[in-house]
């Protein structure tokens, strides 16, 4: 009987418990990568605000030292 094929009731809870695992293991990996992404995003804002601060410093100096 141990060989005996699964029911489909059986079949199909082993399916479910797959895709549940699955579908978890795929929202973390989207966590993960919002958050890189998140992190790239702020990091180019701090790179454009520095920016724009070395141009404003590099116009008010201009001015100043003729």
């Amino acid at each position: 009987m141990a060989d005996a094929p699964k029911s489909l009731d059986d079949q199909l809870q082993d399916q479910r418990e797959s895709l549940e695992s699955q579908i978890k293991q795929g929202e973390a990996e989207l966590m993960r990568l919002k958050e890189g992404y998140l992190k790239i995003l702020g990091a180019q804002e701090f790179s454009a605000i520095q920016k724009q601060q070395a141009e404003k410093e590099s116009t008010t100096t201009e001015v100043i030292d003729p």
